[in-house]
């Protein structure tokens, strides 16, 4: 179900985008770029094992490029180079299923990584918007829970799993909370838009600090918060449009000197590799 709101949602999200982006006089598609400079050409993706190295130490787990030789400290995740909605991420226990999962027909030959599993109890997403104005603020910034209602210690979350649910938290944070967690977050790179995925195990600890990075998308990072069945459509439908009107006043300030990659058609042909 939650796989198929998010495929409702988006088609709302790109025509808001368009209708911003026509009032703002600029070009939907440069939306595309707006992390360009993190876009790794040569692999023709957004490589996670490259937004890695923007993470603080103290926040970074421990992660490595599959070699089919090297033996992690289990439990890992192994997970592709990049990817969407959880395709291709797997829990590794031990040596046994890691060989197995390596036994296993690379038709596509993806880069797989093996990435140390977090033991934080609870995951949150966090989702921001730069200003367009003064790029070091925010002009929206949403925390949203990441819940799964399953017995195991370790889930692989994502809209995929029936046992996953989004709860958006945001109303539970105070405005200097807010700038708290935007001042972490704000200096993990100079992502103009990005949805940050990390557990900690509890709130307190995610305001003092005290968490793991569990994943950064620059791929269109939808707002998890819009898939909270507790949250009314309206408020849904005026967050995509606050989001898409933000969105589009930041893709107007993309200069024409900037180097333009054809980001979208090769991050679809990656997600198609991974879905496969």
């Amino acid at each position: 179900m939650q796989y198929i709101i998010s495929m409702l949602i988006r088609p709302l999200l790109v025509f808001w985008l368009i209708v911003y982006s026509i009032r703002y006089r600029t070009r939907p598609w440069n939306f595309f770029q707006l992390n360009g400079e993190y876009y790794n050409a040569g692999k023709k993706i957004f490589s996670k094992f490259d937004l890695d190295k923007c993470i603080p130490k103290r926040w970074r787990l421990s992660q490595s490029i599959d070699n089919g030789v090297i033996l992690p400290q289990f439990p890992v995740f192994r997970k592709p180079d990049w990817g969407q909605n959880s395709h291709g991420v797997s829990l590794v226990t031990d040596e046994t299923e890691l060989r197995c999962l390596r036994g296993r027909r690379n038709r596509k030959n993806i880069t797989f990584l093996l990435q140390e599993a977090a033991t934080e109890k609870r995951e949150f997403e966090l989702f921001y918007i730069r200003s367009a104005e003064n790029l070091h603020d925010y002009t929206l910034l949403s925390v949203t829970e990441t819940c799964n209602s399953g017995k195991a210690l370790l889930p692989v979350n994502g809209v995929l799993n029936r046992e996953t649910s989004y709860h958006d938290i945001t109303g539970l944070f105070h405005e200097d909370e807010l700038i708290r967690l935007w001042d972490m977050i704000s200096n993990i790179g100079f992502f103009k838009i990005a949805r940050v995925g990390l557990r900690a195990d509890s709130i307190s600890n995610l305001l003092a600090g005290e968490f793991h990075i569990i994943e950064i998308n620059l791929f269109l990072p939808m707002p998890l918060m819009l898939l909270d069945d507790q949250i009314t459509w309206s408020t849904k439908h005026q967050f995509i449009r606050s989001s898409m009107q933000a969105s589009a006043a930041l893709a107007k300030t993309i200069v024409r000197r900037q180097k333009r990659y054809p980001i979208f058609f090769w991050q679809l042909v990656a997600h198609y590799q991974v879905k496969e």
